[in-house]
């Protein structure tokens, strides 16, 4: 019985990774395309989960509405297994460097023990890397629906990649 279990639990493993892999940049670019539209519309972000189901399908949870610069959400009861977070970062803001994730939004990932995938206003869509403590770029400006507003001489360029610091300095940055 026990060599069974381990089994299963061996092969979900498996099975989460194959799917974590599959959320490419053209599935996550589709998936936040109307997410992205009521952020934007409503200035908030909006956020939810991936996992598995008990049939091993990948499934999302309903995005659910935050505040203009934060937003939290609970996994569904649908899930044996929680695969990654998901959020947007709302509208563009004079006022907020929003097109990287922030140093916040990798340490919860980090904490959580979970991959997030970030879409900020410009169209950029990145993946918070826990294993690596890394906010990768999976696409960039206007790989999902960006905000016409959207200013790309506002802020910093983006880099490809920000470990903690470098989005620790990102964060304190004064414009």
């Amino acid at each position: 019985m026990l060599l069974l279990a381990g089994l299963i639990l061996a092969s979900l493993a498996l099975t989460s990774n194959a799917f974590a892999q599959s959320l490419s940049s053209n599935y996550l670019a589709k998936f936040f395309a109307p997410i992205q539209e009521m952020s934007i519309a409503n200035n908030r972000e909006y956020c939810g989960y991936f996992g598995l189901n008990a049939a091993g399908k990948l499934i999302a949870t309903k995005p659910k509405r935050g505040r203009a610069d934060s937003c939290s959400a609970d996994p569904s009861d649908d899930m044996v297994e929680i695969i990654a977070s998901y959020h947007t970062h709302g509208a563009f803001d004079w006022d907020a460097d929003a097109e990287t994730p922030s140093s916040d939004d990798l340490e919860a990932d980090i904490y959580e023990e979970i991959d997030g995938y970030v879409s900020t206003p410009g169209g950029r869509i990145w993946k918070n890397d826990r294993r690596r403590e890394r906010a990768i770029l999976l696409c960039g400006r206007n790989c999902t629906v960006s905000d016409p507003d959207y200013d790309n001489q506002a802020f910093p360029p983006v880099n490809n990649s920000y470990n903690l610091d470098g989005l620790y300095d990102r964060d304190d940055m004064e414009y």
